[in-house]
C-alpha cells in the first residue's frame, strides 16, 4: 500500500475503534482520580479521629464529664474502623470507673472489645473488663470474658485476674494454679509480681521460684 492507502487504512481503523480506545482512556483517568479521591478521603477520615481523640483527652484533663461523654459518643459512631474508635472507648470506661458507675463502665469496655481492629486492642479490652466484672462481684462473668483473650496476650494479668475470680468463686485450687500461672509469666520486675505472691501467702501457698 502507498501512503495514502495506509493513511486511509488508519483512519478507517480509528473510526471504528476511536470510541473505544478513548473511552478506555476515560475509564482508567477516572479510576486513577478516583483512586486519589478515596486514599484522600482515607487519610482525612484518620486525621478527623485523630483531632477527635485529642478533643476526648483534654477534655479529660479539663474534667469536663459532658465533654468526655460527648467526643466518646462521636469517636464510637463515626470512627469505630479507626484504633481511635476503641481507645475512646476505654477512656471512657477510665472515666466511668472513677465516677464509680461500673455498669457504664462494662458497658463502654464490652463495646471496646467488639470494636477493636486489632486482636491486641479486644484483648485488652476484654482483660479489662473482666477486671470491672470482678470489682461488681460478678466473678463468673469475669471469668467468661477472660476466655476471650487469645493465647499469649496479657498472659501474667490474665492468669492473676483468673486466679482472683477463681477466688472469689470458692475454687481454691485453680485458684492457686492460676497465680503460679501468673508468676512463671510475670518477670521479676513487674510491680504486680509481689501482690501475686501476697495472695499466694494469704492463702498459705508458697510462691514458684522464678523460672521454675
Amino acid at each position: 500500500m502507498d501512503e495514502h492507502e495506509q493513511g486511509e487504512l488508519v483512519r478507517s481503523w480509528l473510526r471504528q475503534n476511536g470510541g473505544a480506545i478513548f473511552g478506555g482512556i476515560a475509564i482508567g483517568l477516572a479510576g486513577i482520580l478516583g483512586w486519589q479521591w478515596w486514599q484522600h478521603g482515607k487519610d482525612q477520615h484518620r486525621l478527623d479521629a485523630s483531632s477527635a481523640y485529642q478533643a476526648l483527652e483534654e477534655a479529660v484533663e479539663r474534667k469536663d464529664a459532658a465533654g468526655i461523654d460527648q467526643f466518646a459518643a462521636e469517636l464510637s459512631e463515626k470512627f469505630t474502623d479507626t484504633p481511635y474508635g476503641t481507645l475512646g472507648l476505654l477512656r471512657l470506661a477510665e472515666q466511668k470507673i472513677a465516677q464509680g458507675d461500673a455498669d457504664a463502665a462494662q458497658t463502654a469496655l464490652a463495646d471496646a472489645a467488639r470494636a477493636a481492629q486489632s486482636p491486641a486492642l479486644a484483648a485488652l479490652a476484654n482483660l479489662r473488663l473482666a477486671r470491672v466484672q470482678l470489682a461488681a462481684g460478678k466473678a463468673q462473668e469475669a471469668l467468661d470474658s477472660l476466655t476471650k483473650l487469645p493465647a499469649g496476650d496479657f498472659t501474667g494479668l490474665a492468669a492473676e485476674t483468673r486466679g482472683d475470680a477463681l477466688l472469689a468463686l470458692g475454687r481454691k485450687d485453680e485458684a492457686e494454679a492460676a497465680f503460679q500461672e501468673a508468676l512463671t509469666s510475670l518477670d521479676t520486675s513487674a510491680p504486680n509480681r509481689f501482690i501475686v505472691e501476697m495472695k499466694l501467702a494469704d492463702m498459705g501457698v508458697a510462691a514458684a521460684e522464678p523460672g521454675a
